[in-house]
Parts: C-alpha cells; structure tokens; sequence
C-alpha cells in the first residue's frame, strides 16, 4: 500500500502543500495546493481552513521553517565519525551564534569529507520559534514528523533533474518577503544564506539584486566566484523579469527551474516545480530517503512521539532477539563444555596411569605434570654428575685443580656447584693476589671456556679473602672455530 506524504511550506503570503504518494515500485505527485494567507487571522486557524478545503490526508507529515528563523554555519571539524560530529558541531556552532546551547536546537549535515575531517553544514533554531512552529500545526491537525528548512529543501529537485552542475551553481528562490541563495561547487553546498527582502520591497528588483550581488562577493571570500549557471525557482508572475534583470547583472544563464525535466515529476506538474519547489523538495526528500543535505530540527525533546515508539519499538525486538542469541549462544557453551569436560577428565585419568607405572614409589600425587618433570630433571642431573658433561668427571676436575695449585697457596672451598654448562665455586684463600693465581691456574687448565672471578672481598674477621668463581665448560677449540 502507498504512503501518503504531505510536505508543508508556510510562506509569508501563501501556505503551500504537495501530496506524494510512494510505494516500493513508484513514488508520484498526487496534488499540490495552495491557501491565500490572511494577514489579521492565526495561522493556526488558516492552517484548518487549509486542511479542510484540500485532500490533505497523510501517513506522513513534513514542514519547514524559513531560512531567516534559522542561525547557519559552515564548520570545518577535524572529526570523520558521526558520533564525533555529533558531540562535537553544537558545541563548535555555539562559538558562532548569539544564543545560550539550551536555548536552541540544533542539527546538522554533512557536505564534504576528507582524509583529515568533515565539513558540515549546522543550523541552529531558537526553542521558542520550532514550538510555536509545531504548536500552530499541531491546532489545525498536523504533526510533522520531520522539520527542516526551506532553504535547503528545494536542493533535492536539483539533484533529481540530473542538472550538469559542474563549476559553480547558485539556486535562487525569489520570495514576497525573502529571498534565499545556495551556492553549490561541482554539486557540493558551501554557501547559504537568506536574505529578509523578497519581491514586495518597495525598491523593486534593485535593492534584491544588489543583495544578492552582495551575497556572491562575500562568497567568494573562501570559494572562486564565476557563477556557470543561475537556476531560479519562485517569482510568482514577475519571474520572467527577474530572469531578464538577473542575467545582466550576474552574467551568468538563468534556468527556471519549471523548465528543468524532474523524472519523479510527470510534464503535467512541471509548471508548478518553480512555485512549490520548497515542499515538492520536502515531499521527495522524505518518500525516496535522499542524501542531499538536509537537517531535521526535531530534535531531543521536539522528536517526533511517533518515531520514539518506533525506536522503542525496535529496540525491544532487538532485546528479545539479543536475548534468544545470548541464550542458543549459552546453549552450545553449555554443550562445548560438557565435551570438554569428559576429554578432560579421560586425559587427566591416562596421566594418572602413566605416572603410577612410571612412579610407582610416590604416593602423594599433587601435580603429576609437575611432579614427572621434576623427577626427570632430578635422572638428568643425577646423570651428569655422574659422567660429567665434559670430558672429564667432577671428581677428576677437582682433582686436576688441587693438583695444578702451587702447594704453598692456602684454599678453603665453601661451595661447589656442578650443572650442565658449568661449575660455580665459592671459598676463601690469603690474599687478593692468591685469588688471582688460582684464576690463572684453573684458566691454564684448558678444560673451560672462561673463567671468571667475582665478588672478591675480605671476610668479617680481616684475615681472609672471600671469592666465587664461575668456570663456563664448553670446547675451546670449538668455540674458537665457530667465531
């Protein structure tokens, strides 16, 4: 079934509205209307006679504001992700606007992005003019579920034209009272403002140019100006002149916009493209879910109810299904672990067997890894202090040693700690020079590799040197050889 979008464009003379309907195949314009305003009369009453003089029934309602009810900056932010720009542009927009952040809404679009950050377009609202805004619908039967602005609204026709938009391009929409300008390079928004003189102002079309041209020069202020094409929408029945006194003024082509061919908009509507670009841009925006720039100043407190129960809506269908996943997922732990339990408990029953026939003596098991590898590290040194890991046993290098010493030279061992790479040696002789003659003797052997003397110093009792010596075993020849 088709969704009924209305879009809204409540100008200072005129309340406009389009009607699209969109589906999964299609998306079409089914009407768009227009009310006379009454200067004397609320425009919350004017609003009722609107809906109730025209079709205006809705699925889904979109308004705007004028771009002159708005603060607008562009921002140069060195952030890429969204949930940093988020946190980030109220607080960059409220350095460049007059009012306190709690007495606004604010939002925000992106319109370039770089290696290094984004530029984005950020437009604050004051509270007080989007509740007046949602209080007048709200009277006549609206509820929009989105609010944007009028300024921005009509860049989504010109995406859609297909237009060639190479070089620099301003869109122009000529109101009574205002005036709006957005300035695009190679499709990319970078310039929007919005002027509060329109066609009514008393100086004719001068004053409106010369504000434009104002416009364009400060524009250029950060972008090249060379405008390459003016496309011009609003004007009522003075738009023909206007495009005539634009084009000597800004010397660029002027393009009506009802004369650019909109795919989504059949040639029996195209004559009103010019005049109801604002809402047609709304309506479009909304039923295909563009990207062109566009802001929803519904925000925080002013979100739509209807899209809050949708999101709560879905965020408890993903906690119910968060929950059903959570729960297979301990499903199979469950299942994982029982299996591994039982291989478990099969290796730990094979180990105890094997260290039963290997140990059979131990009786106290407390760790059999533990237990198996210190029993076997106890075989290996018990090995090699039995054969040696040299040529020659302990016994018979202590007994080279004792036979090398000079007989005079006093050496009382300590300690003697035979490993698998070397031989540490702690004791005591007469004198610092005795220490170093049995240094030389034991290096004189040939049997080590180095030989090193440490922690020379004399005992408590001053009568005796204390020593160690760390004898590397280890082939000299070969050692030698390698290097």
């Amino acid at each position: 079934m088709a969704r009924r979008i209305v879009a809204l464009d409540i100008g200072s003379r005129t309340l406009k509205a389009a009607v699209i309907e969109s589906s999964l195949r299609r998306c079409r314009v089914a009407g768009v209307f227009q009310y006379e305003r009454e200067p004397e009369r609320p425009l919350a009453a004017q609003l009722r006679d609107f809906r109730a003089m025209h079709p205006l029934r809705a699925d889904t309602v979109v308004s705007c504001l004028p771009g002159d009810a708005v603060s607008v900056r562009f921002l140069e932010l060195p952030f890429t992700r969204t949930r940093q720009l988020q946190q980030t542009a109220p607080f960059e927009l409220g350095n460049h606007i007059p009012f306190e952040l709690d007495a606004v809404v604010v939002d925000f679009a992106v319109t370039r992005r770089t290696a290094s950050g984004t530029r984005v377009l950020a437009i604050a609202v004051p509270r007080t003019i989007l509740t007046e805004h949602l209080e007048d619908l709200a009277a006549a039967g609206f509820d929009p579920t989105y609010v944007g602005v009028a300024s921005l609204a009509p860049l989504t026709l010109l995406h859609l034209a297909q237009t060639d938009l190479r070089g620099v391009t301003a869109l122009l929409d000529i109101g009574a009272q205002r005036a709006s300008v957005a300035l695009l390079h190679d499709g990319v928004l970078y310039g929007l403002r919005t002027l509060s003189i329109g066609l009514d102002d008393k100086d004719g079309h001068a004053v409106l140019i010369r504000q434009l041209r104002w416009t364009l020069l400060a524009s250029s202020a950060t972008e090249t100006i060379a405008l390459d094409r003016v496309i011009l929408h609003g004007g009522g029945s003075r738009a023909s002149l206007l495009c005539q006194e634009l084009a000597l003024a800004l010397t660029a082509p002027i393009l009506p916009l009802q004369e650019t061919p909109i795919p989504m908009i059949p040639p029996s509507w195209r004559s009103a493209q010019g005049g109801y670009a604002v809402c047609l841009g709304l309506a479009l925006h909304e039923a295909l879910g563009l990207t062109t720039p566009a802001v929803n100043l519904r925000q925080g407190a002013f979100t739509h109810q209807g899209r809050r129960e949708a999101f709560r809506s879905e965020l408890s269908r993903l906690g119910w299904l968060t929950m059903e996943v959570a729960a297979a997922a301990g499903l199979a732990f469950a299942i994982d672990m029982h299996r591994l339990n039982a291989r478990h408990d099969a290796i730990r029953q094979e180990i105890r067997r094997v260290f039963t026939a290997t140990l059979p003596d131990v009786h106290t098991i407390v760790s059999e890894k533990t237990q198996l590898r210190d029993a076997v590290d106890a075989l290996r040194s018990r090995q090699q202090l039995l054969q040696g890991s040299s040529s020659a046993s302990p016994l018979e290098l202590l007994r080279q040693l004792s036979a090398a010493l000079p007989e005079q030279l006093t050496l009382d061992l300590d300690e003697w700690t035979f490993d698998a790479d070397a031989i540490r040696l702690r004791g005591s002789t007469t004198s610092f020079d005795a220490t170093e003659t049995i240094k030389t003797t034991v290096a004189n052997l040939g049997v080590f590799r180095d030989v090193q003397l440490k922690d020379v110093k004399m005992t408590a009792g001053g009568k005796k040197v204390a020593f160690s010596l760390q004898l590397i075993l280890g082939d000299q020849k070969t050692e030698s050889g390698q290097h």
